[in-house]
């Protein structure tokens, strides 16, 4: 099972990045914004927390079970049947959060561009180009990622510059009107985009330099902070309270940029950063999905789930949400807390367990078998 398949450090947090960003940039401002309002802005670095907590247990982890996921080392600390629970709970998130993700990027690009297009045909585009991606493996997605990322970065960037001139400061005033509860509040879906990155638990076995530390998750989640807290931040300046009504508010917020009436019109920017960063994460979770259910099935390979997992994503982001009104209504009620459970709180019981069986001294990593050399 991709036993000759290595990926760097870097390779590594370039993969994950994205998946902290892309969705969050749309959805998750005018979610935060309705619970704190001006204070939106301090959202992500609250939530951010459950992101670095997340890394030091799936790093601590690894480190116990190097050569492993957390799909095959949840049977080795709490035994085969509530080993196979927690492995079960884990995919089942992967199939809900991946099924809303696609189906958001179906929403938004029928919604801003193919007006006439049937939604179930941009969605399974999607979820083909991502279906060959996943087959041909993790070190075809980690060189894709090299090359979207950046670019990501650029656009994110540039649009930033280009928002300044229309983004008013007396939008944040008074900060903390209402004390610091409304910021916590604001914080509990946005926090559930940091605890995906449970998904280094399934870059880590693939990992070149095993002797790395924690670093590269440290710094993936404190970029990742750093985003959302930008595109909040721009997005309440120039949109102010506005925002809280809307769906898309940093796009809408991208769709005032205008210069002498003749640059203007650069939605089209953020539909192309939103495909990209989309086909990132999309891909990602499908392979962590792909390669942990044949895990748990104990299979050889997970290619032949690719196509079966790809058609029950497709089905899944149908299935979740009626409209768009409602899938916003449930990620703001469901997901952030669901993610947080699954993905944050079932690492921390592995880890505890598995410290009170092996005691204070961690194990030599030479000791422990890897599944890889099998």
């Amino acid at each position: 099972m991709q036993k000759n398949m290595r990926i760097s450090s870097t390779q590594m947090g370039i993969l994950v990045l994205p998946v902290m960003i892309a969705t969050a940039d749309l959805l998750v401002p005018g979610i935060s914004a309705r619970q704190a309002t001006q204070d939106m802005w301090l959202t992500p670095l609250v939530a951010s927390l459950t992101g670095f907590v997340t890394v030091f247990l799936v790093f601590q982890l690894h480190r116990l079970y190097p050569g492993e996921s957390i799909i095959q080392y949840s049977t080795r600390i709490v035994g085969t049947l509530l080993g196979k629970v927690c492995g079960f709970l884990i995919l089942y998130d992967f199939l809900y959060s991946n099924g809303n993700i696609i189906r958001q990027y179906g929403e938004f690009i029928v919604g801003t561009s193919l007006y006439q297009t049937p939604l179930l045909a941009v969605i399974s585009s999607m979820v083909l180009l991502c279906a060959y991606a996943v087959k041909a493996g993790l070190e075809v997605l980690a060189r894709a990622a090299q090359v979207f990322v950046p670019v990501l970065v650029i656009l994110y960037a540039s649009l930033f510059l280009l928002m300044m001139p229309f983004m008013k400061i007396e939008h944040l005033f008074p900060m903390l009107e209402h004390g610091f509860v409304p910021v916590l509040k604001g914080a509990l879906t946005p926090q559930g985009w940091f605890s995906e990155v449970i998904l280094f638990s399934f870059l880590l076995p693939f990992r070149r330099e095993q002797d790395k530390d924690m670093g590269t998750g440290i710094v993936a989640v404190f970029l990742g902070m750093i985003a959302l807290t930008g595109i909040n931040l721009s997005t309440w300046l120039v949109m102010g309270q506005e925002t809280t009504y809307m769906t898309y508010s940093f796009y809408n917020a991208i769709q005032l940029i205008s210069y002498a009436d003749f640059f203007e019109n650069i939605d089209s920017v953020v539909i192309a950063m939103w495909v990209i960063g989309g086909f990132i994460k999309i891909s990602l979770f499908y392979y962590a999905m792909a390669l942990g259910t044949a895990q748990w099935l104990q299979l050889d390979d997970y290619r032949p789930l690719v196509l079966p997992l790809g058609i029950l994503l497709v089905v899944f982001s149908l299935w979740t949400a009626p409209n768009l009104t409602e899938l916003s209504a449930n990620i703001q009620a469901i997901a952030g807390f669901q993610t947080t459970v699954f993905f944050t709180l079932i690492p921390l019981f592995l880890w505890v367990v598995a410290k009170l069986r092996t005691g204070k001294k961690t194990r030599p990593a030479s000791t422990l078998p890897s599944p890889e050399a099998k």
